[in-house]
Formats: C-alpha cells, structure tokens, sequence
C-alpha cells in the first residue's frame, strides 16, 4: 500500500525528483542506524550464544558464497553491473522486516536470538560490502576511513559491541533484572523510544521510495510484465532458501557445523524474505539501475508471500 502511495503521488506530480533523493538520504542518515543499533538491544544468553556462534559462521559462509554464485544465475543478462547488482538483491533480503517478525512468531523469543545472531554477517556484509559495490567508490585507505565512519556501519558496530560485550560492563539493577548499564531499552527508555521511531521508518520510507521510482517512470502493466523481474523473484523467493537449506542440511549429515532445528528454520525464513530495502535505497541514491531494483523489489515481495507457507511447512 505504501509503495502504491508512492507510486500515485509521484505519477500525479505530489512528489518532486528532490523529494526522492532527500527522502534517500534521510532513510540512510537516520532511519537506518537506528534500526541496526537497536537490533542489538537484546540480552545475552550464552547457551544461545554457543549455538549461535555457528550460526554466526554460516551467515558469512552462506552471504559470501551467494554473492559468488547468484550472479551467474542471471547469464543471459549482457551487461556486468546489472548481473552484479541482481546477484546483490538476490543474496540481500528483508530479513529485520519481514523474517525476523515471522521467525519469532513461529519460534518464539529463541528464533529471535538465533535469526538475529545469523544476521550478524548480513548486517556487517550489507552496510560495507555492498555499500562499496553499490556506490562503485575505489577502495582506497581513504574510502575505507570513510565507509567506517557512515551512520550504518558505525550504528552496526557498536550495536554489535554492546551486545556482546554485555558481560563485562557494568550492571544496574531494573525493576527485578540486572543489564548492562548501556541496555538503554531497559535503563533510558527515553533514549531508546525516540531511536525506535526513527528505527520504524526505515521500512515505509522504503517503500515510499520504491514507489516514487516507479511512479516517475513505470506503469503497473511494465512491472508485472517483466519477464527479468519474475525470473529474479523465483529465484529469491524459493532457489536461494532451497540452497542455503540444502546446503546446511548436507554439512549436518556429515557433522559439519552442527545446527538445531530452530536455527535451521531460521536460516530457511530469513532467506525466503523479499528484497532488502536497503540495496533498493542504494540504487536510487547512486543511480544504479534503480527501475530494474525497484521492480524486482515488487515482485519479491508477491513471491515471497506465496513461498513463506512452503518453507514454513
């Protein structure tokens, strides 16, 4: 519906080509560390943390490994960039969204800690990685002092310090636990509130924007006729959790990183979610076949929705 919205308002003139870059640029500034940061504001549990922690290994496995492969999924596709970024979307997918929701409703508080701990290696990948890639900048020591001083990495980073690093810091005594005194969702809820709501437009403001490339250039019949964009959509939606599933279920029949059930489960929905937002916002800001993102990015989320009871079964 959002991105319907955006579509409309575009098409009818509401929205200027000004308005899409700043709305860019506020989802990158602000919406998106907040989100990344207050991911991480979830207590430690070590037990978990033991499971996790192959967990942590397969997403860096399973992330580089399809960054590798998916573009060669797209052969017939002449020009390299395009093949590059499609093999990026491909690999990216909602996952803070749209899987980690469903995973928790299904598995409960510990799918939550394992799909998250799984998305370590998405996030770290996500805002670095495909950041270089998506903005085509030389990979200098400069520009590297750059990437790690952007509002997501930095976000990211610490977040991820601070949850694990819980352990060691001190602790303060809220209502009948004990945190981290830097657990600001449960020690400054004033802090925590404010970055929640920033937090919370990452996705809509997302799909605003999807929605405003669409509706500046295509109409819904070039969207839902593109043969490229259904052909990436099966893909994400049911070949790329059929491989990661496949893969994880051989290493455990010959005892290589050994995962439960529930960790397996997540790794299956994560990887069926529609396309990350974030690779989207990228290709718009840089002008990186933003149509072509914009109408897979449509279709991901129609073929996600008919895949999720498949992997759910």
């Amino acid at each position: 519906m959002i991105t319907g919205l955006g579509y409309v308002l575009t098409a009818g003139r509401v929205f200027s080509d000004r308005f899409e870059k700043e709305i860019s640029r506020l989802v990158l500034v602000a919406a998106v560390p907040a989100l990344s940061f207050n991911s991480f504001m979830q207590p430690l549990d070590i037990r978990a943390l033991r499971q996790g922690m192959t967990l942590i290994a397969w997403g860096f496995v399973l992330y580089a490994v399809l960054l590798v492969i998916s573009p060669l999924a797209y052969w017939r596709v002449s020009s390299a960039d395009q093949r590059r970024i499609l093999g990026i979307i491909t690999t990216f997918g909602s996952t803070t969204v749209f899987g980690i929701p469903i995973v928790g409703a299904v598995y409960g508080a510990r799918g939550v800690i394992y799909a998250s701990l799984f998305n370590i290696a998405y996030r770290i990948l996500l805002y670095t990685y495909v950041y270089i890639r998506m903005s085509k900048q030389q990979v200098t020591l400069r520009q590297m002092m750059k990437i790690l001083v952007n509002p997501i990495v930095v976000a990211t980073l610490l977040g991820l310090s601070c949850w694990l690093f819980q352990p060691l810091a001190p602790h303060v005594i809220v209502g009948q636990h004990l945190v981290a005194f830097y657990r600001i969702d449960q020690t400054a809820p004033w802090l925590y509130q404010p970055l929640q709501y920033l937090a919370s437009l990452a996705a809509p403001l997302s799909w605003l924007l999807v929605g405003c490339a669409l509706g500046s250039r295509l109409s819904p019949t070039e969207i839902l006729t593109d043969r490229l964009a259904w052909y990436y959509g099966a893909l994400k939606s049911f070949m790329v959790p059929a491989v990661c599933l496949g893969s994880v279920e051989a290493c455990q029949l010959v005892g290589i990183g050994q995962v439960s059930l529930t960790g397996i489960a997540a790794i299956a929905l994560l990887m069926c979610s529609p396309t990350s937002t974030i690779p989207v916002v990228y290709s718009v800001n840089y002008h990186q076949y933003p149509l072509m993102t914009a109408k897979c990015s449509i279709v991901s989320n129609i073929t996600s929705i008919m895949a999720l009871p498949v992997w759910l079964f």
